[in-house]
Order: structure tokens, then sequence, then C-alpha cells
């Protein structure tokens, strides 16, 4: 009698064990992933069903069960990139940047952070769209005072974590959107860290690159960039950041070629360019799935059109979060 209280004591202990165990297993098993299909316009393809893709992991085949538009509110942290180094493409960031700010995005918030080797300055979610575009119309007309305005190193990785932090819980229809030369020269946190940290969050990290248009062009001299080429962080940097933008399931553009100059049609066509970019970073889909088992570190999986549609959609981008973070111990 004895033992056969005790063997029950022992299962009334282990079973309810073994289904929370379960219940973990099914929910990280299970995922809703953000990703996103354009054709070779850029224009996304829409009618999507599970059988127009097909995916696998290193365990196996993934099951595509659902794909649902992504009609969640938006978050929007814009990360402005305000160090020394940006001196001779001021203009053009601010170009960047103040298009999103006078974009009309519906179900959208928007929060600005000017940086260099820190936190320049802030403009929170509980101020507005309407804040962050005043504040860039005021940069934009100041342009005198550069040598003070732009100044330090460049805490990149630093500003994508203070990104986060401004975010505080976070899910895949949240953004970071960095407009920078992507070189980061001062920043206390390492790759490793911040994709952790990136990946962890679920929030998309999409790039507007904005490079240095005298790199290889003859140019005079002046106090905002001379004729000269880049340096290793200025080389390095845009390829790490496009690996993060990967991670992520993210998209980078680069708005400006490397003339110094451009005419008012040009102009227009950037702006357009810009403006597509920025609605892409809310238009996107909801990829329901079930994973064939547990990976227990990180990794990375394939997403494709199925064989049926590689003829049909010969030049698509499909676009999601390339690494999977592991299932929690």
């Amino acid at each position: 009698m004895y033992r056969l209280l005790l063997t029950l004591a022992v299962l009334s202990i282990v079973f309810p064990s073994a289904t929370h165990v379960s219940a973990q297993e099914v929910v990280c098993l299970h995922r809703t992933l953000p990703f996103n299909v354009e054709d070779a316009n850029g224009i996304q393809i829409h009618g999507l069903k599970p059988a127009d893709f097909q995916a696998k992991s290193r365990s196996g085949l993934v099951k595509i069960l659902s794909i649902l538009p992504d009609e969640r509110p938006h978050r929007i942290v814009m990360l402005l990139d305000a160090s020394a180094s940006m001196a001779p493409k001021w203009k053009r960031a601010l170009v960047t940047a103040s298009a999103l700010a006078e974009a009309k995005l519906p179900n959208t918030e928007l929060a600005l952070l000017i940086f260099g080797d820190k936190t320049y300055e802030q403009i929170s979610f509980s101020e507005g769209q309407r804040a962050v575009a005043e504040r860039l119309r005021q940069l934009c007309a100041n342009t005198k005072d550069l040598g003070n305005l732009l100044h330090g190193k460049t805490a990149l990785y630093d500003s994508l974590v203070a990104g986060l932090q401004l975010l505080g819980t976070s899910t895949s229809a949240d953004i970071l959107y960095l407009v920078s030369d992507g070189a980061d020269t001062a920043s206390h946190a390492k790759f490793d860290q911040v994709a952790h940290r990136l990946t962890s969050s679920e929030a998309r990290l999409f790039v507007s690159l904005v490079l240095d248009a005298n790199w290889g062009i003859s140019a005079t001299s002046d106090s905002l960039g001379a004729h000269r080429t880049p340096n290793p962080e200025e080389i390095d940097g845009p390829r790490d950041l496009e690996a993060l933008v990967r991670k992520t399931g993210g998209e980078t553009i680069v708005p400006f070629n490397s003339r110094p100059h451009f005419r008012p049609e040009k102009m227009e066509q950037i702006k357009a360019a810009l403006d597509d970019f920025h609605q892409s970073m809310i238009r996107s889909y909801l990829l329901e799935v079930d994973l064939p088992g547990l990976p227990d570190k990180k990794g990375t999986w394939e997403l494709k059109p199925s064989n049926e549609n590689k003829e049909r959609w010969k030049n698509v981008r499909v676009t999601y979060p390339e690494e999977l973070e592991p299932c929690a111990p």
C-alpha cells in the first residue's frame, strides 16, 4: 500500500511537469513570422496562399499553415546618424529622414532618435509624428551651424539598442529605421549582442544607407567632405548592417547614387522610391508555420516560391527573418 501511494505521489509530480514541457514545445514549434513578396518592380504580390511557397530548416521541411495581411498597428523608431562622418552627406540624410516624417502611413506611430557617439536628441511616440516632422524641418533650415550639430564618433550599434529600449515590449509589427552611412566607430555593444537583441525582440530593422557622394569622384576639397576613399569602418559597416537586416526580415535601400548633384526630376524619382520603401515597411504579411523540430540554437531557414511558381515568380524578392531564435529553456 505504501509503495502504491508513493508511486501515485511521484506520478502527480511528473505528469503536470511533462504536460508543461509539451505545451512549451508546441508554442516553440508554432511560429508566426513577418514576410513580404515583391515583383521585379518592387510591387507587392497579392492573393498569396500557403501552397505558393516552400520552406525548410536544418531539421527538415517547414509546414506553412496560413498567410494573412499584417493589419496590426505599427511603431517606427527612426534612428538618424548625426556623427561627424555624416557631414558630407547630411543634406541627403535629411531628405531621407524627412520623407518618412512627412509620409502619411496608416495606423503607424513614429519616434525619432538622433545620435552620434551617444543619443543627442529623442522625440518619443507620445510627442507624435508632427513633432518629428517639425524637428527635421528645423534641421533642414539650419545650414550654417553644421560643425556644432554634427560631431562625435558613431555609436551605431548602441543606437539600435537605444531604439529597442524606446520600443519597450516589441513585436514584429515594430520597426527600427536607421538612416546612416553604416560605419560604427564608438559602440560599447558588439555585433553578436545586437543581433541577439534584435532577433529576440522580433522588431525588424530597415536601413537607408546614405553614402559619401565624393567617393571616387573628383571634387574640390571643402569642410563638408573632400575627395577621399572610404575607411575600413565605412566598408565593413554596411555589410554587417545588411546581415542584421536579413536576420530580422527587414530591407535596405541606397536612395542616392554617387553623383554630387541631382536635377529636380531626379530628386522626384528618389522621393518616390523612398515613399515606396517606407510603405513597404508597414505593408507585409504574417506567415504561420510549424517547425519540424525544436531549434536548440540559432539557425537559418529558407523560404522560397514553390516549384510550381518558380517560372511565374522568376524575379520576385522574398524578405523574411532568416534567423530563428532557439526555444527558451
